[in-house]
């Protein structure tokens, strides 16, 4: 029996005194691509943030390639993608250089960059098909191109899992073709793949396996759900009125080197 990449039991979470996950199991296994669907406000971002540890339980457990969140150390197996935001900040970076600091985790004290850390940079913009923007500012991207930035800066690190919140929301065509592109060749590789979507698009045809959110609870979790009918696609989850109003946007919560999100 392998050892899971997240194994997560009853976890409740609650923020700002209200509570948005209840009693959820997940468990992701070695190698598997797993989406995480469902309505706005049903948790999806939640979940993927606390199995990466940026949101605590307030009951439940987690471990991390079988060790439990409070003694796992090993962060540079994961790399997390959030929902999209600003990844230049106020100072004038380029593509490179913000795929490179993807590599910092993998890194020593005072060490300069390696030729392994400089191949991983290469073969990151490659799989983004960003390679030929390396040198420009990133200012000068679309938001398309600037998601695929993170998602280089996130693969530039070698992780183990890659989890994404939402990398496709209001991405062109082609990005979302090279993205499927980028993670097909990362799960063909051993890698695991835990991914927030509204819609899967070509994602699609990668996936092993969806887990579907409601009211914060997993509503089901198995095989992806198969169109019957215009609101049945996998990447349509219709939101009904008994499921009640999708709470606000989360705030406060820490800033972290991952960054933040909703």
């Amino acid at each position: 029996m392998t050892t899971p990449v997240f194994d997560l039991r009853d976890g409740a979470v609650f923020l700002g005194g209200r509570q948005i996950l209840h009693d959820v199991g997940v468990r992701v296994e070695p190698g598997e691509f797993v989406a995480v669907l469902g309505a706005n406000g049903s948790g999806k971002t939640t979940l993927v943030r606390t199995l990466v540890g940026l949101v605590p339980l307030a009951s439940g457990s987690l471990e991390i390639f079988g060790t439990p969140l409070a003694r796992f150390r090993q962060w540079p197996r994961l790399g997390y993608v959030p929902q999209r935001l600003g990844v230049g900040g106020g100072v004038p970076s380029t593509v490179r250089e913000v795929v490179a600091s993807g590599r910092i985790g993998r890194a020593r004290r005072l060490r300069r960059m390696s030729r392994q850390d400089h191949r991983a940079i290469d073969h990151a913009l490659e799989d983004v098909g960003l390679s030929d923007r390396a040198g420009d500012p990133l200012t000068t991207l679309s938001g398309g191109q600037q998601q695929r930035v993170l998602i280089a800066r996130a693969l530039a690190g070698e992780p183990e899992v890659l989890v994404l919140d939402e990398p496709t929301a209001g991405v062109d065509a082609d990005s979302q073709d090279t993205l499927a592109g980028a993670l097909g060749h990362l799960s063909r590789a051993g890698g695991s793949v835990v991914l927030v979507a509204h819609e899967l698009g070509p994602l699609e045809e990668l996936i092993h396996r969806a887990i579907v959110m409601g009211g914060g609870r997993v509503l089901s979790d198995g095989p992806p759900p198969r169109p019957v009918g215009e609101h049945a696609a996998a990447d349509h989850v219709h939101l009904h009125p008994h499921e009640g109003t999708p709470p606000a946007e989360l705030t406060g919560l820490p800033a972290t080197t991952f960054g933040t999100d909703r």
